[in-house]
């Protein structure tokens, strides 16, 4: 290999400032024989590029690697490396052969519980887990590539990628598998661990699990489920797209997707409600977000279509009361969602905080039930058979969406995605001037300071029944007379609530995300324990969707409170003797003194009217405290939430009282 001199400043820079290299590189090939050695934590990799094209050639592998061979159509390349950084030159349009072999060692799998972050390739004997981002092989800025990977590790591990197993055998003290692209990729992930292999085969898919031994009795579970998962949706959407499904777990507590796997840790994939839940969302994102890929530029409209296909469509499937209650809750998040935070849907790319699965997840689900409302069901249907037939394999945009609801129904529909797509907020219905008389009902429905065309359910209770209409509004103020088939005793607007709006404070008790979610939250820890103190602080941290804020460590008497959101923790005396000093309710009966900890929100009135939530979390001892550091988080929809130890055995939402969209009549 010839050897690398060292660059000057100047052409460092020089470097730096090219353009994207790759605009000249037609298709890129990449062919890797890969030995993993997690006991060593150790990766050598031989690479074989083949690329059709010419140019100065940028490519990308992780720094810690030592090249050992670099060349290009057989002779050794004057390449030059900046960090993670490869510049080689291409000479002549035409097929060029990059032979690189490399090794390194990869850094030890993480080992404590928490959000899964790992940017980097690790390693264990109890895991490896190789992102296809991490530069463990060659990427191309996003360029995509087909492959070939070839696979080796020691007994008893086994590795897995995406792709079509093409071989697999046991030779001596090793294990091989070979995969090959079903459909270019721009990144390889690699995963690997002590497996036992179960599968089998539904239609002609392969389906296995990869699962760790203390867990392995579940894989004929898994099995099954997904042999209905591909079932349901083959029949919804049309043929599965990858030859196989494969789940993987891992050591922490995550669930990602890739084509034609989904990668989960082994805690949550032994929590029994998983098989009837997140398994069926990763399914189904083989075809939304793998299959047809998004047009990120122009929003992300797959986590959204996947949560209504797969989460709400499993609510539905038990019960339309469940159903009814996911639509609560997507509301009762958006109405917690701070004004500051909301943007159009249009403009969700990924989920980087809290506050974005509210918009981009459940909006964009609750967008899709009001599209089959209007358009009716079987006309939704045909239209995402249309969107897969025309998009398979392609990248594809709201737009392209619209385009395929729009031909199934045979409608227009620019207005309903509009204004759903293109603007922040929504609106707010207020009933006006209502009464009855006899058999004749009227009333006036407002949305102020908004013009959203709506299609608005209406219940009327009759002395016969109940009576239901659709009552069309457009803006303003919009005026009603009804006649029902028995006198009328009562009125209630969007009754199941149907419409994306903005609940009356009425109709939302108040949860956590009320407080985690507001960026001017300030946190009370009265106490005067230093290891109880660092703990709430922490805690605070995970909690908040926007960091910890600013500590008030500790309230007197002669201290008034910020008129803001609070979060308040503390032990059980600290937290009575806040209670009494600043006026708040008792700890409420249902929970006082049960388990270990205690969370509940509440609301104040300020002196000015206005009404502020506070989030109290009241733990036995620090120990207690500790314990649900990491279970707390995954609550934020609840009103309250009792734990024993880090085992949650009460949670809730208070009942709402009876809103202002709903009146009887005298």
């Amino acid at each position: 290999m010839t050897k690398l001199l060292p660059l000057t400043v100047a052409l460092v820079a020089f470097l730096l400032l090219l353009p994207p290299a790759n605009a000249k590189i037609q298709t890129i090939h990449q062919d890797l024989t890969v030995r993993l050695d997690p006991a060593a934590r150790s990766l050598t990799v031989l690479a074989k590029l083949a690329i059709d094209g010419h140019g100065p050639l940028t490519f990308r592998l992780a720094k810690n690697f030592v090249v050992t061979t670099f060349t290009v159509d057989g002779e050794n390349a004057a390449a030059k490396r900046i960090g993670n950084r490869w510049i080689a030159n291409l000479p002549g349009d035409r097929r060029h052969d990059i032979v690189l072999n490399y090794h390194g060692a990869l850094a030890p799998s993480p080992t404590t519980s928490g959000p899964f972050a790992t940017v980097e390739p690790v390693s264990s004997v109890g895991g490896s887990f190789l992102p296809g981002g991490s530069g463990w092989h060659p990427s191309f800025d996003g360029r995509r590539f087909s492959y070939r990977l070839d696979v080796s590790v020691p007994k008893p591990q086994r590795a897995v990628a995406p792709g079509r197993l093409i071989d697999e055998r046991t030779t001596g003290a090793d294990y091989r598998a070979v995969f090959e692209s079903e459909a270019p990729l721009d990144g390889i992930v690699l995963m690997a661990g002590p497996y036992r292999i179960t599968e089998r085969h539904h239609g002609k898919t392969r389906i296995r699990t990869y699962f760790h031994p203390d867990i392995a009795a579940l894989a004929e579970g898994y099995l099954e489920a997904t042999s209905g998962y591909l079932d349901f949706y083959e029949r919804w959407i049309g043929p599965y797209p990858y030859s196989a499904f494969h789940i993987v777990s891992g050591l922490l507590p995550v669930g990602l997707g890739y084509p034609g796997l989904t990668f989960m840790g082994k805690r949550v994939l032994a929590l029994p409600f998983i098989r009837s839940s997140s398994l069926g969302h990763e399914i189904l994102h083989n075809w939304w977000g793998n299959a047809v890929r998004v047009d990120y530029a122009a929003g992300n409209w797959s986590e959204g279509l996947t949560t209504f296909m797969a989460d709400y469509t499993y609510a539905r499937q038990r019960s339309e009361n469940d159903a009814r209650a996911m639509r609560i809750g997507w509301l009762r998040d958006y109405a917690a969602l701070p004004a500051a935070r909301d943007h159009p849907v249009i403009s969700f790319v990924s989920r980087s905080h809290d506050a974005e699965q509210v918009i981009g997840y459940n909006k964009v689900a609750f967008i899709f039930h009001m599209l089959r409302r209007n358009i009716g069901e079987q006309a939704f249907n045909r239209g995402i058979k249309l969107f897969w037939r025309h998009r398979a394999f392609t990248t594809a945009s709201w737009g392209d969406l619209q385009n395929a609801f729009e031909e199934a129904s045979r409608r227009d529909l620019g207005t309903f995605f509009r204004q759903w797509l293109e603007q922040s907020g929504a609106p707010k219905l207020v009933l006006k001037r209502s009464g009855a008389h006899g058999n004749m009902v009227s009333f006036d429905l407002a949305q102020p300071a908004s013009d959203y065309i709506l299609s608005v359910p209406v219940d009327i209770e009759t002395s016969t029944g109940r009576e239901r209409f659709e009552a069309k509004i457009k803006g303003g103020r919009n005026h009603f007379d009804i006649t029902t088939t028995s006198p009328a005793l009562g009125l209630t607007i969007d009754p199941d609530f149907d419409v994306f709006r903005r609940l009356d404070p009425a109709e939302t008790p108040p949860i956590l995300r009320d407080v985690t979610l507001a960026a001017e939250t300030r946190i009370i820890v009265p106490t005067k324990q230093d290891e109880f103190l660092k703990l709430a602080t922490g805690l605070a941290g995970r909690l908040l969707d926007t960091g910890s804020g600013r500590s008030i460590h500790a309230a007197a008497a002669d201290t008034p409170l910020p008129a803001t959101p609070l979060l308040v923790i503390g032990t059980p005396p600290d937290i009575d003797a806040f209670l009494a000093r600043h006026g708040f309710a008792a700890t409420p009966a249902d929970i006082a003194n049960r388990g270990t900890a205690r969370a509940w929100v509440t609301r104040t009135s300020g002196p000015d009217g206005t009404t502020r939530p506070t989030l109290l979390i009241e733990a036995d001892s620090s120990r207690a405290l500790q314990a649900i550091s990491g279970p707390l988080p995954h609550y934020r929809r609840q009103g309250y939430v009792v734990f024993d130890g880090s085992k949650a055995i009460a949670k809730g939402v208070r009942p709402a009282g009876h809103g202002p969209l709903s009146v009887q009549f005298k």
